[in-house]
């Protein structure tokens, strides 16, 4: 309902700024929750699909992989040298774990669920807390006087780009859409929806580029990159929840769904945002 998303956005938006505005382990540790609940989700879609991979390998692979990018890979614009040892931990563990197994039908496919979940959760994740180590040194003065660290700037772009195009997308489509984007997929998406959350996104994040002391170009560059890769997001979750033959990943967050729900655009977004930043306008 309306009300409980409002709610929502009330409670969630000012211990969000508080989170990225402290950084560090501040921000990571809530990183690590967000990102098991997210995977408790896809666990479940998993096994919805007819999937038994083993749970216990993914959640310590997540908290592994993010402790580690919050301890050390958030202060680099390189990947941390440990994260590719740490996939391949999990690759190896969920292979093991299911031949261990006295009969492991769909072995391979159940660990494939465990490695997936891995890349797609704490993998993607890990990117919102390298984004807020971006240029760690440097410091910005908003008008109101309160020093911010740049790369606070960057995460707080970030997710209102992403709130944004969602808020667009979901709010003109549900009024003016008349052309199904992908029935098979997400039939409530209509193009009239994806072109207004596109647009959305490029403008949020050129206006809140500009107070972060992005240019104008790059602020429009990236919000046109976070309109498409968002609402890939988006309907790369809607594949997942059809195919497990359920409306929402969860409902921890009323008015939302769960997790995946809320943060599917945000998961794609993240490293694209990150990348762009660092090694194209930086």
């Amino acid at each position: 309902m309306l009300w409980q998303r409002a709610l929502t956005a009330i409670v969630g938006i000012p211990v969000l700024l508080t989170l990225t505005y402290l950084g560090g382990w501040y921000l990571g540790i809530p990183v690590i929750l967000l990102s098991l609940l997210g995977l408790r989700e896809f666990f479940r879609l998993a096994a919805g699909s007819g999937l038994k991979p083993c749970r216990w390998i993914g959640y310590l692979a997540a908290v592994a992989l993010l402790a580690t990018a919050v301890a050390g890979g958030a202060k680099t614009t390189e990947p941390s040298y440990l994260l590719p040892q740490l996939l391949a931990l999990a690759v190896g563990a969920a292979l093991v774990e299911q031949f261990l197994r006295p009969a492991p039908p769909g072995a391979v496919a159940n660990a494939g669920a465990v490695v997936l979940g891995v890349l797609y959760l704490p993998f993607l994740l890990s990117y919102l807390v390298k984004l807020r180590g971006l240029f760690f040194e440097s410091m910005f003065l908003f008008g109101s006087g309160l020093v911010v660290e740049r790369g606070a700037c960057w995460v707080v772009l970030l997710i209102f780009t992403c709130w944004a195009e969602d808020t667009a997308a979901y709010g003109i489509g549900k009024a003016l859409g008349r052309h199904k984007l992908c029935p098979k997929i997400s039939p409530g998406k209509t193009v009239e929806g994806s072109a207004a959350g596109w647009l959305g996104a490029v403008v949020v994040a050129a206006g809140l580029g500009g107070v972060c002391g992005l240019p104008l170009i790059h602020g429009v560059a990236l919000g046109a990159i976070i309109g498409v890769v968002g609402q890939l997001g988006d309907l790369s979750k809607s594949i997942m929840k059809r195919q497990a033959g359920v409306k929402d990943s969860g409902t921890i967050l009323p008015g939302h769904g769960g997790v995946l729900d809320r943060f599917d655009s945000l998961l794609f977004s993240a490293p694209a945002a990150y990348y762009y930043i660092a090694w194209i306008w930086a």
